[in-house]
């Protein structure tokens, strides 16, 4: 019985001997990450967008949001190359809060010349926290905001607001996929 003992107890020690010396052992270097050749996002900007053009994208977005059985209340922004306000529309009953983060997902996307899913999903990693220093205000990292690309320039974006973030990525995708 004390054999059996003694030998269980130096079982034990050895392996916590080896787990110990294993975690001493120097970390293997992560691989270099691939640089890419070209810039990614290097979207010329055009002429902005007039007020008229985005009238037409947010009744778009205004009908995919209203498909049947849909009855997504969102409010809707389209901003110019700066990122400044061209037009909005706030549907009946959408929440207050909505405005303002609309705006901030079409100016995210206009100044930064991509969707802002890209930030959502960049803030899902540790190394995401980054983001929120980048600009002032700091881009908003929530799916809903779309550069509009015409003839392969930015004229603009829209940010949509008031459902979910999925929901308001794909009414507002509607409307911006209307500018080509």
């Amino acid at each position: 019985m004390r054999r059996t003992i003694l030998a269980a107890l130096a079982a034990c020690a050895a392996v916590m001997i080896s787990g110990q010396a294993q975690a001493q052992q120097p970390a293997v270097p992560a691989p270099p990450v691939a640089v890419p050749d070209q810039m990614p996002f290097d979207i010329p900007y055009g002429n902005s967008i007039t007020a008229d053009r985005a009238a037409e994208i947010v009744k778009v977005v205004i009908a995919e949001a209203t498909k049947s059985p849909r009855n997504w209340k969102l409010a809707i922004t389209v901003v110019d190359t700066h990122g400044e306000l061209v037009y909005f529309h706030k549907m009946d009953n959408t929440q207050l809060g909505s405005v303002t983060i609309s705006q901030n997902k079409a100016r995210t996307s206009a100044r930064l010349r991509r969707p802002t899913q890209i930030f959502s999903n960049a803030m899902q990693a540790p190394a995401g926290v980054y983001i929120a220093t980048l600009d002032s205000p700091p881009p908003t990292a929530s799916p809903g905001g779309f550069p509009l690309i015409e003839g392969g320039k930015i004229i603009g974006a829209v940010g949509c607001s008031g459902a979910t973030g999925d929901q308001d990525a794909v009414a507002c995708k509607a409307g911006a996929e209307t500018v080509k």
